[in-house]
């Protein structure tokens, strides 16, 4: 009885590592076939099942680390704590870290691109938010580091043989398979085709990553003279700083003890109509404040930024090396999403400021 729980138990996990591999072939297969379309919706898409499949991956690796360290802390010093645990089962880049560093199936190229992915995948799918022009070259970049992370897992997988005319079947449609599943070798022959039909250029992704930077520069020079009225750099400085300074919110955080007054004097909150002089008081303390935050208020980015971008997309052109490409642009386009922030915030401050006076003019 004993020998036939066995079996079957040793059935059943058999079923399971199949049922998973694929599973995974089913998720490449469809991602492919988005990043093939070349649309960016799809593209984002794509992103976005890639992130899923990764993480599942990494997900039971670590959790076979896991499992291998409480079972050894009988006799050795545990290598991870439980918070160690905790924090690396909940975030995608520390999982990335362990199976670099620790487990080995992450090599540092594919390490890079997969924080990459994470990036790019939390701004697609927590905020609905992606960069037409690029997303295809970062999907295809994570697509053919996914194949790689697959290739070195499925080793551990193991194979199967006897009775296997059913999942034989449903393999045949990936490639070819005789008698015995070995799920490592199959690995590597999928992973070969599909990189086939999805082919990948560094040089055509570094030429489109190059591309949307340029075309974005343009964009802010053109909106800087037509729409900003900034001729000189030191108008653009004090701009910045003043839309970085307003996005931040200290002038709503110390305008509190003033608006706590407005709302005494509206009746909305209890303690009675404040006096002329306690009033007063309180306007100078904001003034006082404002100005000394003001003055010394840092914003993050400012004209020199612009020289900064311009020396990194030249030092881009001659990277060869398809993560370090990837890993520039990461900065770069970062740096120039918080200047289009910028530019856009204080873009809609001149338009209101000239609304207002066409208002008044009006007698409005």
């Amino acid at each position: 009885m004993a020998k036939f729980d066995n079996i079957k138990r040793d059935k059943l996990r058999e079923r399971e590592v199949f049922d998973r591999f694929v599973g995974v072939l089913q998720h490449l297969d469809v991602t492919k076939d988005l990043i093939h379309s070349n649309a960016h919706e799809k593209s984002r898409m794509a992103l976005i099942l890639l992130h899923s499949l990764v993480e599942g991956l990494m997900y039971s690796e670590v959790i076979k680390e896991f499992d291998s360290d409480i079972y050894f802390s009988r006799i050795v010093p545990p290598k991870y704590s439980a918070r160690d645990r905790k924090n690396i089962l909940r975030f995608f880049d520390e999982k990335i870290d362990l199976c670099f560093t620790k487990i080995r199936i992450v090599s540092e190229q594919d390490a890079k691109i997969f924080k990459i992915l994470n990036f790019y995948r939390n701004v697609a799918y927590h905020r609905n938010s992606h960069n037409p022009n690029v997303v295809s070259a970062i999907a295809r970049s994570a697509f053919h580091a996914g194949l790689r992370l697959f290739e070195r897992t499925a080793v551990g997988w193991g194979g199967v043989g006897g009775q296997i005319q059913k999942e034989i079947s449903i393999l045949s449609r990936y490639c070819k398979v005789e008698s015995f599943i070995d799920y490592g070798e199959l690995s590597k022959a999928i992973a070969l085709r599909f990189s086939k039909e999805l082919p990948i250029s560094h040089g055509e992704i570094r030429s489109a990553l190059i591309n949307d930077i340029t075309t974005r520069l343009k964009n802010l020079g053109k909106m800087k003279k037509e729409s900003l009225y900034c001729k000189s750099k030191c108008k653009l400085d004090k701009l910045l700083k003043k839309a970085a300074f307003e996005l931040e919110g200290i002038d709503d955080k110390l305008y509190s003890e003033v608006k706590q007054l407005n709302y005494r004097i509206a009746k909305k909150v209890p303690g009675g109509e404040p006096k002329r002089e306690e009033y007063l008081l309180a306007k100078n303390r904001y003034s006082e404040k404002l100005k000394k935050s003001y003055d010394s208020f840092k914003p993050p980015v400012s004209v020199k930024t612009f020289d900064f971008i311009n020396n990194e997309l030249q030092t881009l052109a001659t990277k060869t090396s398809l993560e370090v490409v990837l890993s520039q642009y990461l900065e770069i386009d970062k740096l120039l999403v918080e200047v289009e922030d910028l530019f856009t915030h204080a873009k809609h401050r001149i338009d209101e400021t000239i609304q207002f006076q066409i208002d008044l003019e009006r007698g409005k």
